[in-house]
């Protein structure tokens, strides 16, 4: 078997491919600095097949990590389809010299942007409070361990099932298929649904475990009227709930209050609430 040949093979070699992957799952919480981000990462990844790409040359597999020690940043989870793309790449330039270093560089950090903002769109800002509502949900009155189980398990099993399909997408459809991901409607699309679906879980979740009351009542004559259970109840549960959820959201959304500044407002807001008997 010729060199290009041994390369070539390389590209449905499933060993070759999953020991890169790991390196690269095991190499982004494990080596992650300020100066480099990473950067550690992807030449953690290179190292595990380095030897494959160039057998028995220790200098040209020390050049090709050492190219990747630049300062690079994206989003964990959807950037795996840039580490397949350098892994593939790689493979390539050690097939044909003509394609330079420069070039490798200049696609990895042109897609860590686009990537890295749909990346946070989607996983950050949607799936991780999903999955933390519905964990919430699940713990919260009975103090069972199944929320946080439940939490470590799906974001594990959701988070590496998408690396290692964009990780495989990447390294073999190359840069063409970052570029027709980033260029179609599939990731508006998607952030769309999964908005829809975070607002209704969440919604779900704090109409579950908020249950903010008040234990005012009102006599008249010789009737005592609980304006909780006689009339907030029977006319709109929850409605004390409700309206604390939209002071929230005026405070953060108009007033960029943090959440911290919240819940400090929250603790003499409830023990006064608590004292003067508005709230329950």
């Amino acid at each position: 078997m010729s060199e290009i040949e041994r390369l070539e093979s390389l590209k449905s070699n499933k060993k070759f491919v999953n020991d890169a992957f790991w390196g690269y799952v095991w190499g982004v919480p494990m080596n992650f600095t300020r100066e480099r981000m990473l950067g550690c990462s992807m030449v953690i990844m290179l190292a595990k097949v380095a030897n494959q790409i160039y057998p028995n040359d220790i200098e040209k597999q020390k050049e090709m990590c050492r190219n990747h020690e630049n300062f690079f940043n994206t989003q964990q989870g959807l950037g795996a389809v840039i580490y397949g793309i350098v892994l593939g790449m790689e493979v390539e330039r050690a097939k044909d010299p003509s394609i330079s270093n420069d070039l490798i560089q200049s696609i990895k950090q042109a897609l860590a942007g686009p990537l890295a903002g749909l990346g946070d769109s989607l996983i950050q800002a949607l799936l991780t409070p999903i999955l933390i509502s519905i964990g919430m949900g699940l713990s919260a009155n009975t103090g069972s361990i199944m929320g946080p189980l439940f939490m470590f398990a799906s974001y594990t099993a959701i988070n590496t099932a998408l690396s290692y399909g964009l990780y495989k997408v990447g390294f073999s459809s190359g840069i063409a298929g970052a570029e027709l991901l980033m260029g179609s409607d599939l990731k508006d699309r998607a952030i769309a649904g999964f908005e829809a679906l975070g607002i209704i879980v969440i919604g779900g979740v704090l109409a579950g475990i908020m249950n903010v009351r008040t234990a005012l009542v009102a006599t008249v004559g010789e009737t005592v009227v609980n304006l909780q259970t006689d009339v907030l109840d029977a006319f709109f549960p929850k409605l004390l709930s409700l309206a604390v959820c939209f002071i929230v959201y005026y405070l953060v959304k108009k007033k960029n209050w943090s959440a911290t500044k919240i819940m400090l407002w929250m603790i003499p807001v409830a023990a006064i609430g608590y004292l003067t008997t508005i709230l329950a």
